[in-house]
């Protein structure tokens, strides 16, 4: 049988070869192993079809994928085969969804059959660029989306908001969120708002209660888009917004504050009266802030210290025998309103202050029994010596 050389690589092909074993080309019939000429579409023996990889190879129609962003004016085009073009577009629709929370104006546009022979474009991917990007602090992104959006609003610097606001913790991990998913306009995850809530705010009492404030905002204001990847709802946004309103007045006082001033400046413009009638003024809303009251190997739970110090039904022993079970036997720092808010509900105490914030003022200036504590934006009170001297000599102890 005569030698066979390929006509692709120039290889020997060897006895009874249909293709060559270098680079996979055609050289016989696959019918009738009759020797094919060099570019034959056809064998010349019986006419049955050569395969795509005879000569040179039949060329493949292209998808062309358009991207154009605002701003800086970025064009990407990248061009693939039909199958390859169909998957990318749907995953750069995605990615753009995510992004922008919708697809940018520009459609992503997909025109057919253009015949290239090699996969070409200009979208250049830097793998170390890329890999500083999976750490990102809330800042860098916030300040990403700002400078990438023209008409984007300004907001406050985080540095700034410890500063002016005074905010509960719940709503710290909330203004964290809605910086890093660039002011509520893309997603975001746990980790990078957890990890700015640590660096900013954690205390050995707040981090007991990280994982309670964080379940709290999916009641309204965050909800799930895939594991461990999470957005804002409208309400959240509102939210968000209404909390960075107080930063941007240039006044230190809470956004709690304010939504009263804004509510009663309303209430005064869509009145008719001359002299509005006098009204009772509303409570502070306090949210309850849990503490540990279990009882284990180094200190009793709190219904059990209760039940030996018996403060009463009056208001003032109730309140300084929990933030002595607080400060002393759990070791907190300070305690807070809602420290106590917690406690009365936790031992279904009746009876509990409508003002209750107040109270502990008043207790401050009448009895000298607490200090007040500003502890990076969170108001606190500390116990003073005399309150401490009170509930260990003046309160009772329980007698079996």
């Amino acid at each position: 049988m005569e030698e066979i050389i390929c006509n692709s690589c120039g290889a020997t092909a060897l006895e009874k070869a249909i293709f060559c074993y270098q680079c996979g080309n055609q050289v016989r019939c696959k019918d009738c192993l009759e020797v094919l000429v060099p570019g034959a579409k056809h064998c010349i023996a019986c006419g049955t079809p050569v395969g795509e990889n005879q000569g040179q190879q039949a060329q493949k129609p292209f998808n062309k994928i358009k991207i154009k962003e605002n701003g800086d004016e970025r064009l990407y085009e990248i061009e693939f085969t039909d199958d390859v073009g169909k998957e990318i577009k749907d995953v750069m629709a995605d990615l753009l969804k995510n992004k922008f929370g919708r697809l940018p104006g520009q459609p992503v546009t997909i025109r057919e059959n253009i015949m290239e022979e090699n996969i070409s474009g200009t979208l250049a991917v830097n793998p170390v660029a890329l890999a500083g990007k999976t750490e990102l602090n809330t800042e860098t992104v916030a300040e990403e989306y700002t400078a990438s959006t023209p008409g984007s609003p300004t907001y406050p610097h985080l540095n700034d908001l410890e500063v002016k606001l005074d905010c509960r913790e719940n709503e710290w991990l909330l203004l964290y969120a809605f910086y890093s998913s660039g002011y509520g306009n893309s997603t975001f995850t746990k980790e990078v708002v957890w990890q700015q809530y640590k660096d900013k705010r954690l205390t050995e009492t707040r981090f007991k209660n990280l994982g309670t404030n964080w379940k709290s905002l999916f009641k309204k204001y965050i909800c799930t888009v895939r594991e461990n990847e999470f957005k804002f709802t409208a309400q959240g946004l509102d939210k968000a917004n209404e909390l960075l309103l107080a930063a941007t007045n240039d006044s230190k006082f809470s956004p709690r504050s304010l939504r009263k001033t804004i509510a009663f400046a309303q209430q005064s413009a869509n009145s008719h009266r001359a002299l509005p009638a006098s009204r009772k003024t509303a409570a502070h809303s306090i949210v309850a802030d849990e503490f540990d009251v279990y009882k284990n190997e180094l200190k009793p739970s709190l219904e059990e210290f209760f039940a030996r110090k018996m403060p009463g039904a009056g208001n003032p022993n109730r309140i300084v025998a929990i933030a002595y079970y607080i400060t002393k036997i759990n070791h907190q720092e300070y305690f807070t309103e809602g420290n106590i808010d917690f406690a009365y509900r936790i031992l279904n105490l009746h009876g509990k202050p409508v003002h209750l914030k107040q109270v502990i003022v008043n207790l401050k200036n009448s009895r000298i029994w607490f200090q007040k504590v500003i502890d990076r934006g969170t108001s606190g009170w500390r116990l003073t010596r005399q309150a401490e001297i009170y509930v260990e000599e003046k309160l009772p102890t329980y007698k079996t």
